[in-house]
């Protein structure tokens, strides 16, 4: 491993374990399909013990049972995409590619906007944090090319 590879680790394994976590998360929405969301709604609050009565979680359940397969497959695709460019980003910085780099570079920088956005409506330790994390990504990519291989003029 090359010199100042310790934060790329970081990267990869962050890129993994998104793309792992929205892997699943994707199957288990998928496994919402035909299924009465009115009635998986009452049964989450029936398991967290909230309280029925209470309007404002009469209207989510309300809500809830509007959603229809259609929106269940287009989230489910989404989360697929998502974890499949999580999970690309992470193999190609593993193999020290190039297109890796840039596609992280892009993709993370295309996230920047919407945190601040995020920071500007509520502060909180975890948005900032995320924000910084991010940052940081983009800027040690962008710093650290000597990490990476260039294909060579055979």
């Amino acid at each position: 491993m090359k010199k100042n590879a310790a934060f790329l680790k970081l990267i990869i394994i962050e890129k993994f374990t998104l793309g792992i976590i929205a892997a699943l998360l994707s199957f288990g929405v998928i496994s919402l399909i035909n299924k009465d969301m009115e009635e998986f709604a009452n049964e989450l609050v029936a398991f967290f013990n909230l309280d029925m009565d209470n309007r404002y979680i009469e209207m989510l359940i309300d809500k809830i049972g509007m959603i229809e397969n259609g929106m269940i497959i287009g989230v489910s695709i989404g989360m697929v995409s998502y974890a499949a460019l999580n999970l690309s980003m992470a193999y190609g910085l593993h193999k020290r590619r190039r297109w890796a780099e840039w596609l992280t570079v892009i993709a993370t920088s295309l996230l920047i906007p919407f945190e601040v956005y995020e920071i500007i409506q509520e502060q909180t330790i975890v948005r900032i944090g995320i924000l910084i994390l991010n940052a940081a990504i983009v800027y040690y990519l962008a710093k650290h090319k000597e990490l990476f291989t260039r294909k060579k003029n055979v």
